[in-house]
């Protein structure tokens, strides 16, 4: 397997452009993986000597990279930030690692989908500049603001991996931990994620340290045998737990089997918090998403941009979903009739914890 690693400051087109070249290679056959680093570090509070998480994030990338190559991955695209003071870290594959350069202008164009307030995009901008002045000469610079996509992809593509295979050393343990797994699902657009993170907010704004992960975002992989979104959180949540992070906040899609999750963390205390929200709030959800305003731009989001009938379908799913039987263990959080932060709350109360700040 070989890697191709794209990193550069906010609004570059790194998500973008990995994304793209990974549908590009899966359309033409080729074993693809594809993994967003920034996915791999949701720790907090930050280690004391790994304040940017840093360190975290690469060797979860070491981790994560194996088990792609396991599954049959040849090449694997890896997108997300990376620390431009350093030369691209080792991951155990042959790797191409490309700083993606784009002026301040394109830059302020490729943010406005994320609708940050004026001051936030400025300080990015302006934070970014300097970044990308200074980044090591072991990135290779790629200027990507004169070219579409699909010439960007096209170029990308062409770089080729070289370096052997190699055995990177890492001090975090391969046993299982222990601690305590929060899951939380729900039938599509019930809200599941934006829980999981207020209830990984509430817990980092008290200081205690603790994961997220999205499952889903730890499963792309195409044109190979079945890769385990849930194996891949379970080794991020020991990756987390050898710097002393005792929980785990996942969110999952509704499709993933509890037993298989039980399976993953044998030792660990698993708490199932499934939510129910009706078909009005379901689809209020999905028009919000499709048009980009329901949180974070992720990876995948088959409603970013969807017409109205796909928002339809997508919502037909979810009640097909939300029909099926309360499963063994799971826990279910009414959420149409409660605030979000109601919700948080009734997870936290039964899951034990700190509450949602103020």
């Amino acid at each position: 397997m070989d890697v191709l690693r794209l990193a550069g400051v906010p609004g570059v087109g790194k998500s973008a452009v990995a994304w793209a070249v990974a549908q590009r290679l899966a359309s033409d056959g080729v074993p693809t993986g594809y993994l967003d680093i920034d996915q791999l570090g949701m720790c907090y509070p930050a280690p004391p000597d790994d304040p940017d998480r840093w360190a975290l994030k690469e060797t979860a990338l070491v981790r994560l990279a194996a088990r792609f190559r396991d599954a049959g991955v040849e090449r694997l695209i890896v997108s997300g930030v990376a620390d431009p003071t350093q030369p691209p870290p080792m991951n155990g594959h042959p790797t191409v690692s490309l700083w993606l350069d784009a002026d301040e202008e394109t830059r302020r164009e490729r943010l406005a989908p994320r609708r940050w307030e004026r001051d936030q995009v400025d300080a990015a901008l302006a934070a970014g500049t300097l970044e990308a002045r200074t980044a090591h000469p072991g990135w290779e610079r790629f200027d990507t603001e004169r070219s579409t996509i699909e010439e960007i992809v096209e170029s990308v593509i062409d770089h080729r991996a070289v370096g052997a295979q190699t055995t990177v050393e890492t001090v975090f343990p391969d046993r299982h931990v222990t601690g305590r797994v929060i899951w939380v699902t729900g039938p599509r657009c019930s809200g599941a994620s934006r829980v999981g993170w207020e209830v990984a907010r509430a817990r980092w704004g008290a200081g205690e340290r603790t994961g997220f992960v999205d499952v889903a975002q730890l499963s792309f992989a195409w044109n190979v045998r079945r890769l385990s979104g849930v194996d891949n959180a379970a080794a991020l949540h020991r990756v987390f737990a050898a710097v002393d992070a005792q929980t785990l906040i996942a969110v999952a899609p509704f499709e993933v089997d509890p037993a298989e999750v039980r399976a993953a963390f044998p030792r660990a205390d698993v708490r199932f918090f499934r939510l129910d929200a009706d078909e009005r709030t379901r689809r209020d959800h999905a028009v919000r998403r499709s048009a980009g305003a329901d949180g974070a731009l992720l990876a995948g989001d088959d409603l970013l941009g969807a017409s109205a009938a796909e928002i339809e379908r997508i919502v037909a799913i979810g009640e097909g979903q939300r029909a099926f039987p309360l499963r063994a263990g799971e826990t279910l959080i009414d959420a149409p009739t409660s605030s979000v932060r109601q919700a948080v709350d009734r997870v936290i109360e039964s899951a034990g914890g700190a509450s949602l700040p103020e």
